[in-house]
């Protein structure tokens, strides 16, 4: 077995999880959209909220209102953390998946060299065996 040949395997296991990575960075990509979208929802909640109670008269409507605007900027301030630490797992993975792809293009390098060789030590000895059987010939004529 040649070493391209052992080496193969290892390539295809690389691009194996290569692919597994990307479908989980995929996956996070897609979490941080919905959890973006969920954190405009609440922000545009709250200024539709504190737009449409401008007229709230009664001490008890005022700390309904101040309570539940409370309760939205806690929501919003857990969301923001939500998107961030998926930001930061985005860009972690990112991270991992390129030094992934740079560890796999250097073992197809390797590999593309190492068939090359074989290939031109396979030409060598075909050269060398056609020229002996030549000589050969030669010889006994």
């Amino acid at each position: 077995m040649t070493r391209s040949e052992k080496l193969t395997p290892a390539l295809g296991l690389l691009e194996f999880k290569l692919n597994k990575e990307f479908t989980a960075l995929a996956n996070i990509m897609q979490k941080k959209i919905e959890n973006d979208q969920k954190l405009v929802d609440l922000l545009n909640y709250k200024k539709n909220y504190s737009i449409s109670n401008k007229k709230v008269k009664t001490i008890t409507s005022v700390k309904l209102h101040h309570g539940l605007m409370n309760k939205l900027q806690q929501a919003i301030d857990m969301q923001q953390q939500v998107v961030e630490k998926l930001e930061l797992n985005i860009n972690e993975k990112i991270d991992k998946l390129k030094k992934n792809r740079a560890q796999t293009k250097a073992l197809e390098t390797l590999i593309g060299r190492y068939r090359q060789q074989e290939i031109m030590i396979h030409t060598r000895n075909e050269q060398k065996e056609l020229d002996s059987q030549i000589l050969a010939m030669l010889q006994s004529d």
